[in-house]
């Protein structure tokens, strides 16, 4: 008796790895991508991040996007992020200027060209985007990589012809310092809001105008409250790919770089997905509304005045200063490539 019991004892140890191996598979893991915009280019990337991260974890992960504010505001979001709750956005680098400071100098008037794919290029060398993303990760933002959205110019409920046009003016623009600041340089009054109140601000008149990428007003439809797009391509708007990095770092090794991977895969897809949406929305807009150039003297004039006004002041800040100073090295670099 006591042999048979040893015996079945030891049968079942010998077995144990074998059961151990029939036991069901973790769960999938759930990634929650957020994002403030809908039916746009940005909302297309956003979905393509997900599809990849799905496909490339086999389905170790499943990722899933909440468009049009559907998981709170850009602040709460970004919160959100921070504290792990949400675990990725792909979102203007302007818009976390309140989180990460640094990241607002992408935003200097008439810094860059306004193609995306050449956006994406400058980041990709730019020693000052290496500096913010390690910024980023002391704030709980892992940044996988930037990319260039496209240029910004006016769209206004009035003509503008020259710079004293929109001079007095209500005008929405991202807040970030270097916008706010380039704005009160040329005498415009910039009018804080969040992007789901801007089309009934035009509207109602409480905003004059706003600024923006061809792809984003004309598929947010803001093209419908304000009839004239005046192209100045005074900004760019770059993005970045970022994830949670409380998230991230409890993820196992593989599954980062499955992550990694994904986004950097998605900055590619962007880059086409923009450049073919700028040009489309565009022309779209020509055929609905009046769609004028500057002046390039006016332009000119726009330039002086940034680069005396809120161009001196970033170089003087003591804490943006010497990342001004990356920026500027940067762009000469890049140029001479």
């Amino acid at each position: 008796m006591i042999l048979k019991a040893a015996f079945v004892a030891a049968s079942l140890f010998a077995a144990s790895p074998l059961l151990g191996q029939n036991k069901p598979a973790s769960p999938a893991l759930n990634m929650l991508i957020g994002n403030a915009t809908a039916n746009d280019t940005q909302a297309t990337v956003i979905d393509k991040f997900a599809e990849l991260v799905t496909k490339y974890s086999n389905g170790r992960v499943t990722a899933s996007a909440r468009h049009g504010g559907a998981l709170g505001n850009t602040t709460q979001m970004l919160a959100a992020l921070q504290a792990g709750s949400l675990h990725g956005m792909i979102y203007p680098t302007g818009f976390m200027s309140t989180v990460v400071p640094e990241l607002s100098l992408f935003d200097r008037p008439f810094l860059l060209p306004g193609v995306p794919s050449k956006i994406t290029a400058f980041a990709a060398q730019s020693k000052a985007a290496a500096k913010m993303m390690e910024l980023a990760e002391q704030k709980g933002i892992h940044i996988i990589g930037f990319h260039g959205i496209g240029p910004q110019s006016l769209l206004t409920r009035f003509p503008v012809n020259k710079l004293a046009d929109i001079q007095g003016k209500k005008l929405w623009a991202i807040p970030s310092p270097p916008r706010v600041g380039a704005h009160q340089d040329w005498g415009s009054v910039v009018r804080p809001m969040q992007f789901s109140e801007l089309y009934s601000a035009l509207q109602q008149g409480t905003l004059d105008g706003m600024e923006g990428p061809p792809d984003v007003l004309y598929r947010m439809k803001m093209h419908e409250v304000a009839k004239y797009y005046t192209v100045t391509e005074h900004f760019v708007v770059i993005s970045n790919v970022i994830v949670s990095k409380k998230w991230f770092d409890g993820l196992p090794k593989d599954l980062q770089g499955v992550v990694t991977k994904a986004g950097k895969e998605t900055i590619a897809f962007a880059d086409a997905a923009y450049t073919k949406s700028q040009t489309a929305s565009l022309e779209a807009m020509r055929k609905a509304i009046t769609v004028t150039n500057m002046p390039a003297a006016e332009l000119q004039k726009m330039k002086e005045l940034a680069m005396k006004g809120v161009w001196e002041r970033m170089k003087n800040d003591p804490q943006k200063g010497p990342i001004v100073k990356l920026l500027e090295e940067d762009v000469v670099r890049f140029n001479k490539e």
